[in-house]
């Protein structure tokens, strides 16, 4: 598996894409919103149906999304 430097250094303007999604991440804590991502720090992430969803109080929670049939998602949470 590639690191994100290697990304970067392969592809220059995905390090742009990312800086804009973290600036994005960042505004929606601050307005009270929860986001949802993956992240090198939990390798688990990295794959399948495994993200990471933090709250602006900083609380992270590991959790499964799984694309059902008609289009809508059902999760079930983990405390991490």
């Amino acid at each position: 598996m590639m690191t994100l430097e290697e990304i970067y250094e392969l592809d220059p303007t995905q390090r742009i894409i990312d800086e804009g999604a973290d600036w994005v991440a960042k505004e929606m804590l601050k307005a009270g919103l929860p986001i949802y991502y993956r992240s090198e720090d939990y390798p688990e992430t990295l794959k399948g149906s495994l993200f990471i969803k933090e709250y602006p109080n900083g609380a992270k929670l590991l959790i499964r999304k799984i694309l059902t049939e008609d289009l809508s998602y059902w999760k079930s949470s983990y405390t991490y």
